[in-house]
């Protein structure tokens, strides 16, 4: 399979989404070159990724409208491309949290 093959495949189009949405999200926030070239990766990398969590995410927020599944899968990975950097945030919030309270449980058998 060609890269422009894979470019028109529904993963193509969910991964172009995500890259659109975090396109919108360096351009509403800029920061200057690193920092705005960092969140434009990590969003679409992010959006890609997770794109079926935003797909849920899209359905969870915007349930009563009807909209096609094609459509909210790209929908769903533009929200995603847009708060991408937030949802890694998120995450490695939860894996420091844990890692602290482990480290804590370890420290107090001691």
């Amino acid at each position: 399979m060609s890269f422009w093959d894979w470019w028109g495949s529904a993963e193509g189009k969910i991964a172009l989404a995500g890259i659109a949405g975090s396109a919108v999200s360096v351009a509403m926030e800029w920061t200057g070159w690193g920092p705005s070239a960092r969140k434009f990766l990590v969003g679409a990398a992010a959006a890609y990724f997770l794109s079926p969590v935003g797909m849920k995410f899209f359905h969870f927020i915007f349930g009563a409208m009807s909209i096609a599944e094609e459509q909210s899968a790209s929908v769903g990975g533009f929200i995603t491309g847009i708060g991408g950097v937030i949802i890694v945030e998120i995450i490695l919030k939860a894996f420091r949290l844990r890692h602290a309270e482990i480290g804590r449980r370890r420290h107090d058998e001691t």
